[in-house]
């Protein structure tokens, strides 16, 4: 057993981990960084050694961090399956397809400025002709099936299973089984583990047992999220404090999962007048299938939210508007407020969210709402941060609305959930590689897996490897 990090190591975007097992590869999911413009693209535009001949890739999710990067390994001639959960195999598309809109609409609205001489035009990382490629790649397998991939020069095949992540849709961590010196072994890949008792999605389920190797994530490896009780009061607050300055309420949000979080309390306080009817936008391509991907696979809903919707509409989907077109993206601005904009992406490196950002830095009835993690070196940590003057696109803004985080609406395990959810495998034989955290939060996360009892730990760098033999 051979493992490559080659993405989400010390970092917490680009997952991406190659296996080399009985002669067999296996990627790990295939993430786009998300993070500067220069430094992402030059990420992007890297493929591993080997990864183009892989035998297979297991993907955990559907988010672009975890998927996003499949046209390019396509492109340099990957040809075997991507094996996803049903749920994430659509997830996975509206994803990519939203992926490369987005890219099409900033290159060509960089590409509108003025470019020093013998600069060439900038060129989108993929585009809407490659994600077909992709879904014929698809090898859809449903959570606890196990599943095996077989060796093509004839040597023992590997066995993998998904589990229910609870993290986004169709989300999953991955038990892999293989033998190694006529013993049975165990790996276990969390990907991204969710938070226990959010809304909609089913709570991680239970880890089977202990494992001989760890490749955990680390997001928030040494942090305590705020109750999920105290969630609704602040998003509730702000939203309240939005309407009474007739603002507008900016959300730059991952399209899928956080998104519809968002949404489902909008409807809540609504349905319940804390608040009154207000206009919603969710600002994406992919907008318009958010409603028909989450019906389709509403068994992957815990069982209080299908008890509380029966046969409604779980969004509120009649007062949302949603825009699929850049012109009914523009259209939006024309609302002064008060209204609640959603738009990709959390970074706000890129996407929809940029041009709703330059119509509301300035105007101190506003409010910019963080809900989730927010990669350093990108304008949405810059705003998180508080800086005061902030480039956006092609023009510097004096930030005078208010910059909020809501605490607590993560999709990722705090510090104390992911060892509740690690438990049965902190043991002596254990051997725990923590991956997709930012150095403190790994290397936190490396000393209470210690303390609690598992056997060694490693903090691995990116384009490093290990061997297990």
């Amino acid at each position: 057993m051979r493992i490559q990090f080659c993405g989400a190591d010390r970092t917490v975007t680009g997952s991406c981990h190659l296996l080399e097992i009985n002669g067999l590869r296996v990627l790990l999911d295939m993430g786009m960084y998300q993070g500067p413009r220069q430094l992402a693209r030059q990420f992007n535009e890297w493929i591993p050694d080997g990864a183009a001949s892989a035998d297979a890739v297991i993907l955990s999710h559907g988010h672009l961090d975890h998927c996003g990067k499949l046209p390019v390994l396509l492109r340099a001639g990957y040809a075997g399956p991507v094996y996803c959960t049903p749920a994430t195999a659509e997830v996975a598309r509206i994803v990519l397809e939203d992926a490369a809109q987005i890219q099409q609409e900033d290159a060509a609205y960089l590409n509108r400025r003025a470019r020093p001489p013998g600069e060439p035009p900038v060129q989108p990382l993929f585009g809407p002709e490659d994600v077909p490629q992709v879904l014929k790649r698809w090898s859809r397998v449903g959570y606890g099936q196990r599943t095996e991939i077989a060796s093509r020069n004839g040597g023992e095949s590997i066995a993998f299973t998904f589990l229910d992540a609870g993290h986004i849709l169709g989300s999953a961590y991955v038990l892999i089984e293989y033998r190694e010196n006529n013993q049975l072994r165990t790996l276990l890949f969390t990907a991204d583990i969710g938070r226990y008792n959010t809304p909609i999605i089913r709570d991680p389920d239970p880890l089977p047992g202990p494992v001989d190797l760890v490749i955990t994530e680390s997001t928030y490896g040494d942090r305590t999220h705020a109750p999920m009780s105290q969630v609704e009061p602040q998003l509730l607050g702000l939203l309240r404090e939005t309407i009474d300055r007739r603002g507008r309420l900016l959300v730059p949000s991952f399209a899928v999962g956080r998104t519809q979080t968002v949404l489902y309390y909008m409807q809540k306080f609504i349905h319940e007048r804390l608040v009154p009817p207000l206009p919603i936008y969710v600002d994406s391509p992919m907008g318009v299938e958010i409603s028909r991907v989450h019906s389709e696979f509403a068994e992957n809903y815990d069982q209080q939210t299908r008890e509380l919707i029966g046969h409604h509409d779980l969004f509120g989907l009649t007062r949302v508007t949603f825009a699929a077109s850049a012109q009914q993206s523009r259209q939006i601005n024309a609302d002064r407020g008060p209204c609640v904009i959603i738009a990709s992406s959390p970074t706000c490196e890129f996407g929809r969210i940029l041009h709703h950002l330059k119509h509301s830095l300035e105007r101190e009835s506003d409010c910019v709402a963080f809900v989730g993690w927010t990669p350093p070196l990108t304008l949405g940590r810059r705003l998180q941060e508080g800086q005061k003057r902030v480039r956006v696109l092609d023009r510097w803004y004096d930030v005078r609305c208010r910059v909020q985080t809501i605490h607590g609406l993560s999709a990722h395990a705090d510090r104390e959930e992911l060892l509740q959810f690690l438990a049965p495998t902190l043991v002596s034989r254990t051997r725990a590689y923590v991956v997709h955290g930012e150095p403190d939060q790994a290397e936190g996360l490396a000393t209470s897996l210690l303390e609690r009892g598992i056997g060694s730990v490693v903090v691995p760098a990116e384009q490093t490897a290990a061997l297990h033999v």
